[in-house]
Order: structure tokens, then sequence, then C-alpha cells
């Protein structure tokens, strides 16, 4: 695996970014970066869109350095995959993007549902909610279970917490 340093004017964030870092974290990245350099290479596609790594992308910009970057060679579906795999496996992904960019994923027709939820490592209920779209936070129900990825940033550990659709107008 290469590893090139490229300034940060040669590469663009994507549109389907699915993660956020609160400005607090944001200038702990920073801190971190100042004291001991990036430890990870950004991953982007040939085109310079940033796969992974957008706010290490942004303390580079603010810090003026250029950075590490591990460089992939892939279509924007497969970008956007890796994506997901990669900031899933780190901890929380902001739930109303996730369920953007895996709408987007399922229109391409690429994936039927199934292979998107094994390659995802999703339950049906986990993908329906976010294929779904339309989160909605509600507290103190028990009877569903959703995996700790999926729970609003803004919540405790100790919250019980439902997500529901609201009534169509079939119903």
């Amino acid at each position: 695996m290469e590893i090139e340093t490229v300034e940060t004017v040669n590469l663009r964030p994507a549109g389907w970014r699915t993660n956020h870092v609160l400005r607090p974290d944001l200038l702990l990245m920073q801190r971190s970066v100042k004291e001991y350099g990036f430890m990870y290479p950004l991953v982007c596609r040939d085109d310079g869109t940033i796969i992974d790594g957008f706010h290490r992308w942004v303390v580079a910009q603010k810090l003026e350095l250029s950075i590490p970057v591990r460089w992939v060679s892939c279509s924007t579906v497969e970008a956007m995959i890796l994506h997901i795999v990669l900031n899933r496996a780190r901890g929380q992904i902001v739930p109303k993007r996730l369920s953007t960019t895996l709408q987007a994923l399922a229109a391409t027709k690429q994936f039927t549902d199934v292979e998107l939820m094994s390659t995802l490592n999703m339950t049906a209920d986990e993908y329906d909610t976010l294929i779904d779209g339309t989160l909605i936070k509600k507290r103190k129900v028990k009877e569903h279970v959703y995996s700790r990825a999926w729970i609003p940033v803004e919540s405790t550990g100790g919250e019980d917490i439902h997500i529901e659709r609201p009534p169509t107008k079939d119903k």
C-alpha cells in the first residue's frame, strides 16, 4: 500500500459523507495533529474525492499542512460503500446522512437490498428504517433494539431509544 503526501487543494469532499465531528472533537483532532502529526492517511479516489478522512482534511487546511493519502481506484458506488464501512467500524454515524447515502446506493440498483445489508452488516430492521428515511427519535420504548451505531449522537448511553415513522396517509 503506497501512501503519498498531497496538498489539500488537490482533494475535495464527497457529497455523500455520513459522519460529522462536533467542534470540540475537531479542536481535539487539531491539537493531536499539531502534537503527533497525521496517524492515518486519508483514503481518496483517483479523482481526489475524499472517501475517508474529511475532518483530517479540514484540520490540514486550517493548519496549512500537506496530508498523507492512500489512493483507491474505485467507482463512486464502491467509494460510498467503503466510506460507510470505514466510518461504521470507528463508531457513531449521523443517521440522517447515512439514510440519504444508503438511499443513493440503493437507487443505483448495483446491489440488492440483501447485498447492501450484508455488505454493511445491517439487520433488516436497521436497513428498513434507514432506507425509509423518516427517522424520528422517541424515548422509553423497549420493544425495539437498534444497533448503537444508529442512535442519535445527542442521546446519552442510558436512554431507551425507539425510532418510529410518522403515520402515512394510508393508515
